[in-house]
């Protein structure tokens, strides 16, 4: 499964930075980059890699999307922020 803008649901809220992706995503977006939460390319990303590694529990595109909302604003890497998805995935996180 892989998910694509518009299959976001707060996609308004990202920045869009077009082109990048067809370099690379993995020069970008490596494991031990600066993740960028703010950024749409970056959030489709780090989600199709959630859902192509982790177990059919972690299948919630949406669910992970809403979760990167309340990811704490300190900087992490893609690998920190992934493991924080993991570590947080059974806590209670609503939207207002």
């Amino acid at each position: 499964m892989n998910i694509s803008k518009k299959e976001l649901s707060l996609k308004a809220r990202y920045n869009w930075h077009y082109g990048l992706l067809d370099l690379s995503p993995t020069l970008f977006f490596g494991d031990h980059l600066i993740f960028g939460r703010h950024d749409g390319q970056q959030v489709i990303f780090i989600i199709n890699k959630i859902l192509a590694q982790m177990g059919p529990a972690f299948q919630q595109p949406k669910k992970i999307e809403e979760m990167l909302i309340f990811m704490p604003e300190k900087q992490f890497t893609h690998i920190q922020a992934k493991a924080w998805l993991i570590r947080n995935w059974n806590n209670k996180m609503t939207l207002r």
